[in-house]
């Protein structure tokens, strides 16, 4: 509603200036409780079709921030007993944003970069060449993933369909571990420390069948 009011006002305002002026509206509002001024003796200054843009910025600022101003006082100061206002300084919305949410799009070349491996699928698939193997079929399946299943994989693997802002963000660093060989058995996850337990598959189709069906359920095993 206010919004929609809002724009009719800018647009009466743009296609009958002298309209505006009928109204008697000033920078000053009542409140229900008492006159508010949007600005420094707002009651002087008319709301007039040259300065409309100011008077709806300020009025709609004063409706949404106004009321929850007591609310976002006290949550500034419980962000500023954890961290310092220096180090928030210079930070945009987006910027905080990104540290608080992380990224939405899930970058499968960050992953690769800091994933660790590590191989318990036992002596018979200790070689080199098995983990090699293991590493091509798994960056290929993730990579030819929608973006959706990106993020239930995330999900799945760390408790957040999101990826830390930075490289120094990631704390526990995302782990795999092989374990022995199993085509029975699904794909488990310990969120806490961000690691990923998959037996090691007989082919790359088994891997990708597994792995499917692991991230899309509701809940995942700790192990």
């Amino acid at each position: 509603v206010l919004y929609e009011n809002l724009r009719q006002l800018v647009a009466e305002a743009t296609q009958n200036p002298s309209a505006i002026e009928s109204y008697d509206l000033s920078f000053e509002v009542d409140s229900g409780t008492g006159p508010v001024e949007l600005l420094l003796n707002g009651a002087a200054f008319p709301v007039t079709a040259a300065n409309i843009h100011d008077y709806v910025r300020l009025y709609a600022r004063y409706k949404m921030v106004g009321p929850a101003r007591p609310a976002l006082q006290a949550l500034t100061e419980g962000v500023s007993d954890v961290i310092p206002r220096s180090r928030l300084a210079g930070l945009t919305a987006e910027d905080l944003r990104l540290i608080l949410n992380g990224s939405g799009e899930i970058s499968v070349e960050l992953l690769k970069q800091i994933t660790q491996f590590n191989n318990e699928s036992g002596p018979a698939n200790e070689n080199p060449e098995k983990m090699t193997r293991f590493k091509k079929w798994f960056w290929s399946i993730v990579e030819r993933m929608s973006a959706t299943e990106k993020q239930e994989l995330v999900y799945f693997w760390t408790s957040s369909p999101a990826l830390p802002a930075t490289e120094e963000a990631f704390q526990p660093v995302p782990s795999v571990t092989i374990r022995p060989s199993s085509d029975h058995q699904l794909p488990t996850a310990n969120t806490c420390i961000s690691r990923l337990y998959i037996p090691s598959y007989s082919s790359k189709s088994i891997l990708k069948s597994k792995l499917l069906i692991a991230i899309k359920t509701e809940g995942f095993g700790f192990v």
